[in-house]
Order: structure tokens, then sequence, then C-alpha cells
């Protein structure tokens, strides 16, 4: 379609909502009874219509909202180092950031499995670098 007839078209549209804005609706519904036309019986089909349009519509963001919650960044798996090293580049990294805390589950001490989360943790944190050379 032409830039000419897009113009045309949206002055056709216009023309005719005027002249339906300036229509009373006992005349709208004389017009229909003189065409034949139920108007609650198109004002129901209308109603139909725009059901149909906007269940389609929100089907279609639904099942674009599912599709984008599906999609996952496969999170990068890296080897840890020996748990000697990890204790040490936790306390360095204590060291190095005072705002940094952790609290104890029970007991005084953190298990092996802990220290491990704790260390993945930090890594994702980007408190310590994830040196892969580092084993």
């Amino acid at each position: 379609m032409t830039n000419e007839s897009q113009k045309t078209l949206v002055a056709v549209r216009a023309l005719a909502l005027k002249d339906l804005n300036a229509t009373s609706d006992e005349d709208i519904r004389a017009e229909l009874a003189a065409e034949g036309i139920d108007p609650d019986q198109l004002a129901a089909s209308i109603a139909a219509s725009l059901d149909d349009v906007l269940a389609a519509s929100l089907r279609q963001h639904a099942a674009a909202a599912k599709a984008a919650m599906q999609v996952r960044v496969v999170p990068k798996t890296s080897q840890r180092p020996a748990l000697d090293r990890i204790k040490e580049r936790i306390a360095q990294a204590f060291a190095a950031n005072p705002q940094l805390a952790t609290a104890f589950r029970e007991g005084s001490r953190q298990s092996d499995a802990d220290l491990e989360t704790l260390y993945d943790d930090l890594v994702l944190m980007g408190k310590i670098p994830d040196a892969d050379n580092d084993r």
C-alpha cells in the first residue's frame, strides 16, 4: 500500500468515526433494523470476536513468557581447587573485603561442604577470581 493510499484510508476512517460519533444510538439501531440486522445479536457477535482476539493475544503472550522462562543460562562449570587452597582463598577474600560476613549454622566450625559452597558463592560474587589453573 502506498503512502497516499494509507493517508486516504486514515482520512476515510476519521470521517467514518466522526459520522458514527454524531449518530445517536437510536439512529444506529434504526439503521441496523432497516437493513434486517438485530443490534443485540451484532453486539454479541462483536463481543465474541473481541474475546477471541484477546484470548489469542493472551495465549501468545503466555507462550512467549513460558519460552523466555525456559531459556536458562548454563552456569560455568569449573573445578574447585583443593580444600586447603579453598580455605586460603576464602581467608584472603575476607581479609581484602572487610564488609564480607558469614554465619555459622550449628557449632563453631563450618563443614568442608559449607566451605566449598562458600567458595562457589564468593567466586560467583566476584570476590574470589575463578582461577581454573590454580589447582
